[in-house]
């Protein structure tokens, strides 16, 4: 759902069907000389375009079917057997928040495409589903911990958390409004260590009215070129300090913590590399995709070494 979510945003098919949850009144696209005349009348002006109407569909498909197993998976803990009270099962107050959440997550695919993709949306639709992949992982790596940790969630753990997921909502960001070649060079920024021609105040605390169509993006050069500018910072903080996590668990004595921490290097690597040659190819779609996929995989190697550490 995350990386086929990524490719409907990157081939601006979010708005491929206007209205929710079907595509102009239809299940399916419409293709039929009947139904695309009925469009005209209750969609006066719209255009059909059947690639992007479909990979919106499909889109949702996968939401729908993501909704009903997180619902069997709730449905499946709550009348278990000799289950313990309720505030002490936490595979089911999990599954519960999972459902609560991917409910949340349908009403914001709703307001994406009501609210005409709008950014603030748009990154909440990703943060939620990058939410509901790391309670699944949670929730699976749980199955078969031990009942008591063996160690705590330390402060530069933390730390590294923090760092991770202020990329990620940066990366979310400039990915909404279309700010990826907000500098189209690198390791410079057209041509500088310090972009001149940087708008901070309209990249982050402008408010972006509702109402208006953002496919595309609606904001200047140099507002969108200070978001991707800060993205590219928040990179080198993120390696920096996911570098001395990985150095230090790579010390460890536990050959399943080393592993751990040699997963979440490959992750971080891998992650950087295909940022660096997505800005050189020009945004190549292929990369840009991956580079979303990657992230929901780097965020799900960090959480299974804090477990590895945790219950080791």
């Amino acid at each position: 759902m995350i990386v086929f979510g990524a490719y409907v945003r990157l081939t601006d098919a979010g708005l491929g069907c206007p209205d929710w949850p079907g595509c102009y009144g239809f299940i399916t696209v419409p293709d039929t000389a009947e139904e695309l005349s009925a469009i005209e009348e209750s969609f006066p002006g719209q255009v059909v375009e059947p690639g992007k109407a479909w990979r919106e569909m499909i889109h949702r498909y996968i939401a729908s079917l993501l909704g009903l197993l997180i619902l069997i998976l709730f449905v499946s803990e709550a009348f278990k057997k000799n289950k313990t009270v309720f505030s002490d099962n936490f595979n089911l107050k999990i599954s519960l928040l999972l459902l609560l959440l991917v409910i949340f997550q349908g009403l914001l695919g709703m307001w994406t495409v009501t609210l005409k993709v709008h950014p603030f949306v748009v990154l909440a639709h990703l943060v939620g589903g990058l939410s509901t992949l790391s309670l699944l992982f949670v929730y699976l790596k749980r199955i078969g911990a031990p009942t008591k940790p063996r160690a705590n969630f330390t402060g530069l753990l933390f730390f590294g958390f923090v760092l991770l997921i202020a990329q990620i909502l940066l990366g979310g960001w400039t990915s909404t409004n279309y700010a990826a070649l907000g500098c189209p060079d690198l390791p410079l920024c057209y041509g500088q260590f310090w972009p001149s021609n940087m708008d901070i105040n309209e990249g982050f605390l402008m408010w972006q009215s509702f109402g208006k169509n953002y496919e595309g993006g609606l904001l200047s050069p140099p507002g969108k070129t200070a978001i991707h500018f800060f993205h590219r910072l928040g990179a080198v903080a993120l390696t920096l300090g996911l570098g001395v996590i990985i150095f230090k668990y790579l010390k460890s004595p536990s050959t399943r913590v080393k592993k751990a921490a040699l997963v979440l290097a490959a992750a971080l690597f891998f992650q950087l590399l295909i940022g660096i040659v997505m800005v050189w190819s020009g945004i190549a779609l292929s990369l840009a995709t991956a580079h979303n996929a990657f992230a929901a995989l780097l965020l799900l190697s960090f959480l299974n070494l804090v477990y590895t550490i945790k219950y080791r």
